[in-house]
């Protein structure tokens, strides 16, 4: 059985390839294009995920297209496209939720899915044992804890739908001031999922004046310096406390949706003593439907071994692109000689873009495609923040250790 997923169109536009109940392929259209939407199906990816599987179109069994999707006649498409494949649609939070499940290391989980909203649903809570998903319950938009958190983005002068981990690190600076705003906001109860107050919203992506007056500002003013952090740590508050209340409590956990890309709300379930284990696979977003969507036809648990599922590139190729590029380069030969420098710079406060193997599935960094600084450092915040990702001063890295000590 050889079936290609294809979702996340169209800003997260993906494809992944799962042959004979193995994950072979997983990519990124923006990674591969360069381009961050597409309009169309994913052809770089595609392209990508059949020449890593060593097929063609015709060898491809089925097609799994995770909803929404932007072009109306992309079935259409496919189907010409692959001619001896079954064209499949697949709903987006079904897709989330085959994303997490099957992908995880679990027999029997709960399963739950938040995002902004993905065909006209922003959340969901389903039920996973052996090889079936049984949906429990869902939210419809607007009672979408994504759209609350995407309205405090725009708020705080971030893009929303892009820069809602900006709000999460920003929390950490903050106080949850004004979490009962929130709460009120939200609607959310012990037992009872969010049900937005839109007295409190407009229609625009943005707040009201009720919701200006609660926080003692006039309406439309802009937000004090001195109460931003504390409004981000409020809606993180508010919006990890009814996440906790969705799920209930259990013995393993699988998140997906975008609002699984939040740390802290993860951080939350793995500290909150509700599940013994807590599972994200690193496309848990949008891109990681294609996963699901490929998930779901194959109807079963499927072995990733790794999320570096994307293109590697040969000695040879990576030489080819030095010489033209004109650049001067070492060659050395042993896995020991680089990792010696990679040290040695290190040490002296150098900053290394390291490249190795495949390239990961989804936005996250996971050692194949990292930059790297020292924490000894003094400067290496501001250099890697301000000089070389352009990005705000509380933005945050993750830490390497060594696995024995992790």
């Amino acid at each position: 059985m050889k079936i290609l997923g294809i979702g996340g169109l169209p800003a997260e536009g993906s494809a992944v390839l799962i042959r004979d109940g193995q994950i072979v392929a997983a990519i990124d259209e923006s990674k591969v294009s360069r381009r961050r939407e597409s309009k169309s199906a994913p052809e770089a990816a595609i392209r990508e995920c059949l020449r890593l599987s060593q097929l063609t179109p015709a060898d491809v069994d089925a097609v799994a297209l995770a909803r929404p999707f932007p072009q109306s006649d992309l079935p259409l498409e496919l189907r010409s496209q692959f001619p001896n494949a079954r064209i499949v649609l697949v709903e987006h939070h079904h897709a989330h939720a085959a994303s997490a499940y099957y992908a995880s290391p679990f027999e029997d989980a709960t399963v739950l899915t938040l995002d902004r909203m993905g065909d006209l649903r922003c959340g969901s809570k389903w039920s996973g044992h052996a090889d079936t998903l049984t949906l429990e319950s869902e939210s419809f938009y607007p009672d979408s804890l994504g759209d609350l958190y995407s309205r405090v983005t725009a708020l705080l002068g971030f893009t929303p739908g892009a820069d809602e981990h900006k709000v999460q690190w920003l929390s950490t600076s903050g106080t949850p001031e004004y979490a009962e705003l929130f709460r009120d906001i939200s609607g959310a109860g012990p037992n009872v999922g969010p049900n937005m107050d839109r007295s409190f919203l407009d229609s625009q992506g943005g707040f009201s004046a009720k919701f200006y007056s609660a926080l003692g500002l006039p309406d439309r003013a802009p937000i004090p310096e001195a109460k931003r952090a504390n409004i981000a740590a409020s809606v993180q508050t508010s919006v990890t406390e009814t996440a906790l209340a969705l799920a209930g409590t259990g013995t393993n956990l699988c998140l997906a949706g975008g609002l699984a890309y939040n740390a802290l709300l993860i951080a939350a379930f793995e500290q909150s003593g509700r599940f013994e284990h807590v599972f994200v696979q690193p496309a848990a977003g949008n891109s990681g439907t294609s996963l699901g969507a490929a998930l779901s036809v194959l109807g079963k648990h499927a072995d990733a071994g790794s999320y570096c599922l994307g293109p590697s590139f040969s000695q040879e190729e990576i030489k080819q692109v030095l010489e033209n590029c004109k650049l001067s380069f070492r060659y050395l030969q042993t896995t020991d000689q680089v990792v010696a420098i990679a040290l040695d710079a290190l040490a002296e406060n150098k900053i290394v873009a390291w490249m190795q193997g495949r390239m990961e599935y989804g936005p996250r960094a996971l050692g194949n495609r990292s930059i790297l600084a020292s924490p000894l450092d003094p400067y290496s915040t501001e250099n890697l923040n301000t000089y070389i990702k352009h990005r705000e001063s509380f933005r945050k890295f993750a830490a390497s250790v060594p696995e024995e000590l992790a």
